[in-house]
């Protein structure tokens, strides 16, 4: 799948088909809308959205975009906004990492979460335990 368009303030979109458990799918459907909602609020220019395989990790969604670059040591873990907060529970929730970067450039944001569509399903809180 794949959608386009060049011109500045667009939103770019590719991906691979894949099919995801929805214990994983809802988490990373979150955080997609948080990494979009952030990068359309804070970013300028176009926004860049892929969800690819990747060798060692399994799958990478990624989203970019070409505004202003991250402020130098910028820590998401220190981050006192709820958005952030979001991410990182959805994140450690799914076995994935987050990875925090500039874009192309040396500008705009580039957050990467990788994981894999192979996550085990957590134990439901009535489960036996040995």
């Amino acid at each position: 799948m794949s959608s386009s368009d060049t011109c500045t303030g667009k939103v770019s979109v590719e991906g691979s088909q894949i099919n995801l458990p929805a214990f994983t799918a809802i988490p990373l459907g979150f955080i997609a809308n948080e990494l979009i909602t952030n990068a359309a609020k804070y970013g300028k220019g176009r926004i860049a959205i892929r969800l690819e395989p990747d060798a060692e990790h399994g799958y990478a969604l990624s989203i970019c975009n070409d505004g202003p670059a991250l402020p130098d040591g910028f820590d998401p873990g220190a981050s006192k906004g709820l958005g952030m907060k979001i991410v990182r529970s959805f994140t450690d929730q799914i076995g994935g990492e987050l990875r925090i970067e500039r874009g192309a450039d040396g500008q705009g944001a580039r957050f990467t979460v990788l994981f894999s569509a192979a996550v085990v399903q957590p134990l439901s809180p009535n489960a036996a335990t040995s």
